[in-house]
């Protein structure tokens, strides 16, 4: 995990317990493992990594390097840095009508109160970077070698000085600070550039308030990916993050991708994988019981409501994104509606869906949690969440839980015409077949390590 929140496990609590105030901290000095950035012998080292071609990465990345605004954050904001370096646009607002990745917005895998107590693993941290859409070729130093990294270091952080494009990979590390001589425990970085004179990384530490940007020697950074995380019995490690600017909404044959489509429409609530698993050993009991047979929507619908008994149960599993800013994505979310709504009026089994769950909020014209309404956790922040019926959630969760094939069939069967008459395009169609692979994909690894 990337803890953070001791800042120094020598003092004790019958030491500070007679102080007037909490001991608080101003940075700390660096080992002597380490060399500044910014002092002269940094300087030097810098200067030697540029003449050799090994800062290719180095000024996107310090362009966007930001300090952990929790103690225990360094994971998010390593990847809150690599996306703004990487240029992956969110598709939702920051501020006003400006749309930049910020930490609040990685709530895909992890709950964000829980990461603020703990941080989060190796394995969480790849989980979220495919969320956001990048490419994660993931490594456990105890599944790697001094020279295998080496050359990963190499091909992320040197380049010609001929070559005049941006990079489209970063590398990041999850590495034990004690190895390296520091204070704390776990940690997430990114690695800013290569010294191949002197052979070391640098490290921009995202834990400012504690230690600036500093190299370290390969072979010692390499040492510290190797120690076990307690609370996974695995190596920390590193990532290789890149990112091909598509989104997985593509037409004609399927595309392989290591990473997940982006969602336009839902953010999941990892604090609730209880259920997921819980739903997935419903439909591992179903697929017992009814061999051969594809899931039916009533079937989703019973346990999404307890059995009719309750109409707000689905937004344990999901809340709405963000209301978009960009004109695209506000078109492509009502278009996406207009198609749910469609194959809902077109299923057999669409009566099984109760009356109240038809409408949102604002179409029943209630206030949040009323009787026809959910009750999403997002949907009081000032009207910005998206206006979306749980019975179009519902649909999507069912399409989630169909085969691939079957699944694709289900949203292609429309007749064409009649789709063109309410505006739905293949465009759309694969927009609503990435939303489903992406409940799909939360519900078929709640229970197993992604990496």
């Amino acid at each position: 995990m990337d803890k953070q929140a001791t800042p120094d496990a020598n003092i004790s609590a019958s030491s500070t317990a007679a102080l007037p105030f909490p001991t608080t901290f101003y940075r700390r000095q660096l080992p002597s493992t380490s060399i500044s950035f910014s002092s002269p012998e940094g300087r030097v080292v810098f200067a030697s990594a540029m003449a050799s071609g090994g800062t290719y990465t180095f000024f996107p990345l310090i362009e966007q390097l930001q300090t952990q605004p929790e103690p225990a954050y360094c994971g998010l904001t390593t990847l809150v840095i690599v996306l703004n370096a990487l240029a992956v646009d969110p598709r939702r607002s920051w501020k006003g009508p400006w749309r930049w990745y910020e930490e609040s917005m990685l709530n895909c895998c992890v709950d964000l109160e829980q990461v603020k107590k703990t941080g989060i693993t190796f394995g969480t941290f790849a989980c979220l970077a495919k969320c956001q859409g990048l490419n994660v070729n993931a490594v456990h130093g105890s599944n790697s070698t001094v020279d295998a990294f080496r050359r990963v270091v190499r091909q992320t952080c040197m380049a010609s000085s001929s070559i005049q494009t941006q990079p489209t990979s970063f590398l990041i590390v999850s590495y034990t600070r004690k190895v390296i001589g520091q204070t704390g425990t776990g940690h997430f970085s990114p690695i800013g550039a290569y010294d191949e004179a002197s052979d070391h990384v640098l490290v921009l530490d995202t834990a400012r308030f504690k230690y600036g940007p500093h190299w370290v020697p390969l072979q010692l950074i390499f040492e510290a990916l190797l120690p076990l995380d307690p609370d996974t019995g695995k190596s920390r490690g590193y990532m290789v993050i890149s990112y091909d600017g598509f989104d997985g909404t593509q037409t004609g044959n399927e595309t392989h991708l290591s990473h997940l489509p982006l969602s336009v429409m839902f953010g999941s609530k990892k604090s609730k994988d209880y259920l997921r698993r819980e739903y997935k050993q419903y439909m591992q009991g179903l697929e017992k019981k009814d061999a051969g047979q594809d899931v039916t929507l009533d079937s989703v619908v019973s346990f999404w409501t307890k059995n009719g008994t309750d109409s707000n149960h689905v937004w344990e599993l999901v809340e709405q994104q963000l209301q978009p800013v960009d004109l695209a994505d506000i078109a492509m979310v009502d278009s996406v509606r207009r198609l749910v709504k469609s194959l809902i009026k077109g299923n057999g089994y669409a009566s099984s869906i109760p009356p109240d769950m038809l409408s949102t909020s604002r179409e029943c014209g209630t206030l949040p949690g009323g009787e026809c309404c959910n009750s999403s956790s997002t949907q009081h922040v000032s009207g910005r969440v998206l206006e979306i019926s749980p019975a179009e959630v519902l649909y999507i969760i069912y399409l989630a839980s169909l085969p691939l094939d079957v699944r694709r069939d289900t949203v292609y069967k429309k007749d064409k015409d009649e789709a063109n008459a309410i505006g739905i395009d293949d465009t759309t169609r694969e927009q609503l077949l990435a939303e489903a692979a992406l409940i799909s994909y939360a519900i078929e690894t709640c229970d197993v390590d992604i990496i």
